[in-house]
């Protein structure tokens, strides 16, 4: 694939935004972004052998519902996965939470900040071969704050590989500023375009291997956000390179 432009944040929820326009649903994109992130995590795993257990850290929105939609394929693929939820859950009806009925039904097992996240996320992390950041995406600003700053600690304190999906949370996605704190990723799986802070001189300590995925979204939504498509080839998932 070629890439010839980045997006800064607010182009990528504008790209978001045209797609829904363009009639491909949030549902539709989460559940791509969700297999696209579990292709790449199936491959860390395999490299280290395939059993390791994976630890899924689901932080609200968008990007925590994507990390939840990878959790689900990585357990019906047979892969032991831990979920910690730091999400308040309040609508049954929300994307948020059915993506937690089918990781749960795929046999995923979850806990709640809410249960004591300090104890969640031990339970979690010890023993897991793979972390999988869903903590923070584009839409975040500003330095990590309460339970996400805890979550990023302990992920970065963690002998784990991690995979950051869109931006390894605490980084700013348009500048790739990350001195607020920031999870310190081994791979980085951009979901649709590249991101702009992803590709800064500050973050390259902090993305690690960088991948851009195909979600699905239409070229005449690249077009509406005011960026290039990426010259994806049947469901693209592969390691990024700039032209």
């Amino acid at each position: 694939m070629s890439v010839t432009a980045l997006a800064s944040a607010e182009q990528a929820r504008g790209l978001d935004a045209a797609a829904v326009r363009a009639g491909v649903s949030v549902d539709s994109l989460m559940a791509l972004a969700g297999f696209q992130c579990a292709r790449l995590a199936q491959r860390l795993l395999a490299s280290q052998g395939g059993d390791a257990g994976v630890a899924v850290l689901a932080g609200r929105g968008n990007n925590g519902s994507d990390s939840l939609g990878c959790a689900r394929h990585l357990s019906a693929w047979g892969h032991k996965v831990q979920v910690v939820v730091l999400a308040d859950v309040d609508d049954p009806e929300s994307n948020y939470a059915r993506q937690i009925t089918a990781a749960m039904a795929a046999g995923a097992r979850l806990r709640y900040h809410g249960e004591g996240l300090a104890d969640a996320l031990e339970w979690a992390l010890t023993g897991a071969g793979l972390i999988i950041d869903g903590l923070l995406g584009t839409g975040s600003s500003g330095p990590p704050r309460g339970m996400t700053a805890e979550a990023i600690r302990a992920i970065n304190l963690a002998p784990a590989t991690v995979l950051a999906i869109d931006l390894p949370s605490g980084l700013d996605a348009t500048s790739g500023d990350n001195a607020g704190g920031c999870v310190r990723a081994d791979a980085t799986v951009m979901l649709a375009t590249a991101k702009s802070g992803c590709l800064a001189d500050a973050a390259r300590p902090v993305v690690g291997q960088l991948w851009l995925a195909d979600i699905g979204v239409p070229k005449g939504a690249y077009r509406a956000a005011g960026l290039t498509a990426p010259d994806f080839q049947v469901g693209d998932l592969e390691r990024f390179a700039s032209t």
